[in-house]
């Protein structure tokens, strides 16, 4: 069986942020992201950095880190349906850890829909813990938080 490696890159151009919104829209919506060119746009101009996941030419997930104080925040979509079980979703928390630990933050904070059973499994798994803070119009959006 051949490596299964992330590439993680920044995205920044009008283009590139076209081309993560259209590659797969359904895969990517949660209820306080409505996935659209615009909601992407105002997440950048909020602050959050977009990257995507990509796994030889093929984007797995996009990821949004926002670095504040002595904190790297993080949300990430689900892992497109033809990638999922290929323990993506663990390079993806190894990303944001690893990132964390070289700019010298004291830890990672995650946001994941409330009913995302797999990334709440995952968050526990790398010893995440909820902070008690909920986010969105309904609060289904938990805070998570791992000291580095």
């Amino acid at each position: 069986m051949s490596e299964k490696n992330l590439e993680f890159k920044q995205i920044k151009s009008d283009k590139d942020i076209r081309r993560i919104h259209e590659f797969n829209v359904k895969a990517f919506s949660d209820e306080d992201l409505s996935w659209t060119y615009e909601n992407l746009k105002k997440y950048i101009a909020n602050g959050w950095d977009l990257y995507t996941a990509d796994f030889k030419s093929d984007t797995v997930a996009a990821l949004f880190i926002k670095q504040e104080e002595s904190s790297l925040h993080t949300r990430n979509t689900s892992i497109g349906v033809d990638f999922q079980g290929n323990g993506f979703s663990h390079m993806i928390k190894d990303y944001f850890e690893d990132l964390a630990y070289e700019r010298k933050l004291n830890s990672v904070i995650n946001y994941c829909p409330f009913d995302n059973f797999r990334m709440i499994s995952l968050n526990e798994r790398h010893h995440y813990t909820k902070t008690g803070n909920k986010y969105g119009k309904n609060n289904e959006i938990i805070e998570w938080e791992k000291k580095i």
